[in-house]
């Protein structure tokens, strides 16, 4: 028997994607985001004015909100780093005895 007659007749298999193993990653990753592009523009141009704007608000306000996330975290790593050198600083000239020579 081959593997068509144990297949029901109503049931496809998927279509199976092939990746090249050599392929540079960053190419597919580029085109995947363009095709996303392209499907967010369709899905756009295809809205009445109004929830165009509604759209463009909403993307403003979670663009912003995820930058000042971003810079929050920043911050918090300035903060850190900062407070590990005075740290280190407090041991070196308090607790590290001191070598001769």
């Amino acid at each position: 028997m081959s593997p068509s007659e144990y297949q029901e007749p109503d049931i496809k298999t998927p279509p199976v994607e092939v990746v090249d193993p050599n392929g540079d990653p960053s190419e597919t990753v580029v085109a995947q985001l363009k095709q996303y592009w392209l499907q967010f523009q369709r899905w756009f141009d295809t809205l009445p004015v109004v929830a165009k704007g509604a759209v463009v608000i909403a993307l403003v306000f979670v663009s912003l909100s995820i930058l000042t996330k971003v810079l929050h975290l920043v911050a918090s790593l300035i903060s850190v780093g900062i407070s590990a050198l005075l740290l280190y600083g407090l041991y070196r000239i308090f607790l590290k005895p001191n070598t001769p020579g």
